[in-house]
């Protein structure tokens, strides 16, 4: 993984986004970031516009189109190459069911609880570029 990764942000929580911006951008993570309040304004971007996401912090809760949802569409995109972007669930939800569905999705990588921990997430993105 570069050592200024492309990251999108899929939530629908203006403040968590803004938050979560720039708490990666401060760290030193990325300055690199998309961030989109619907999965459908996202994967519409991932359709039509290139370079793709090193990678996505997903939220489980939105209305319209989940988290979940987002995935199996996602998962249907044609043209991209899914190896190289690494996908975390983000959510403040204690829900066991939505936690373990998201660690047994095969596209996410892991479940991180909000507000984002930025150590947590740069370990994550560390392990995930091993």
């Amino acid at each position: 993984m570069s050592t200024n990764p492309y990251i999108i942000l899929v939530d629908d929580n203006e403040i968590d986004l803004f938050l979560h911006e720039k708490l990666i951008r401060l760290s030193g993570i990325s300055d690199n970031i998309d961030r989109f309040t619907t999965a459908r304004e996202a994967l519409d971007f991932i359709r039509k516009k290139g370079p793709l996401p090193d990678i996505i912090l997903l939220d489980i809760q939105m209305p319209e189109l989940d988290g979940f949802d987002f995935l199996r569409e996602y998962e249907h995109i044609e043209h991209i190459d899914r190896e190289n972007t690494t996908i975390f669930m983000v959510s403040s939800s204690l829900d066991f069911g939505d936690i373990s569905k998201a660690k047994a999705n095969p596209l996410v990588k892991s479940f991180i609880k909000k507000p984002l921990n930025v150590k947590e997430l740069k370990d994550e993105i560390s392990t995930s570029a091993n």
